[in-house]
């Protein structure tokens, strides 16, 4: 059924875009970059005007601008289920994701080290793989090249710290969250479309990020998670990695825009 849909939608939307063309010629993009926005959007299950507004003039700007994008890898993919456990995705994605995590474990004290210097900043980042670009060597096991994992890094919230509502950019990989210093209180969570994760009951999430998100830390303790995105399963992969490679080209020096309100270690 998934499949058909997405047959329909491809259908209508070449149909729609060569009548517009017809008609008013060049000017027929932004009805049709309109009709991508509220398609994309209208994936929420939270759906409201506050959100509409936010898409479409406050930070999913972005997300909106490729809409075109995200719905044409959308008709790559397979079923997008919004929220992940390891066991819906393919046996290959499960074994890359395994791997990660156990070397999350294995250097959590490492890592911890690497952010003394910023504690008492509010969010820090550090980036090991940009988009299959090697950024940190200082743990070289996470610069391994992988086939569907593309970027690896550590969030650090510190204690009492959230961040706003807002939309990850690009539906060509999902994203991976592993709160790996295990918190102990209810009050450290992630909230993705209406549904909530405590990272005290399930420290590892995996979620659709172009769907509008918000992170909390509203405890008193520090909150570290593995940050990581690996590349959508789909019926074309070799497009996909294609597709990314030149997103990631594109995006190659662009960390700090995406990322301003953190302090990159």
């Amino acid at each position: 059924m998934d499949t058909i849909f997405k047959l329909i939608l491809i259908i209508l939307l070449i149909i729609s875009s060569y009548i517009l063309s017809i008609n008013i010629g060049i000017w027929s993009i932004f009805p049709i970059w309109i009709l991508c926005g509220l398609i994309d959007v209208s994936r929420h299950k939270t759906m409201n005007l506050k959100l509409l507004k936010e898409y479409f003039y406050g930070k999913g700007f972005l997300t909106f601008i490729l809409s075109p994008l995200n719905l044409f890898t959308d008709l790559l993919s397979l079923r997008n289920l919004h929220t992940f456990k390891v066991e819906d995705l393919p046996k290959e994605h499960q074994d890359e994701v395994n791997d990660v995590i156990s070397l999350f474990d294995k250097n959590s004290k490492e890592i911890g080290k690497r952010f003394e210097d910023a504690v008492g900043d509010n969010r820090s980042m550090l980036f090991y793989q940009w988009y299959g670009y090697k950024l940190d060597k200082t743990i070289i096991d996470f610069n391994k090249d992988y086939k569907y994992i593309k970027t690896i890094g550590v969030s650090l919230f510190s204690e009492k710290t959230s961040t706003s509502r807002h939309f990850g950019p690009l539906r060509i990989t999902y994203r991976i969250l592993y709160n790996f210093n295990k918190v102990q209180n209810e009050g450290s969570f992630i909230e993705a479309d209406g549904r909530i994760n405590k990272w005290k009951y399930n420290p590892l999430f995996i979620f659709d990020d172009t769907l509008i998100h918000q992170s909390f830390n509203e405890e008193d303790e520090l909150r570290y998670c593995a940050f990581i995105d690996i590349i959508r399963p789909s019926y074309f992969d070799n497009i996909m990695k294609l597709i990314l490679s030149g997103v990631g080209f594109l995006l190659k020096n662009t960390r700090s825009i995406f990322y301003k309100n953190w302090k990159m270690i």
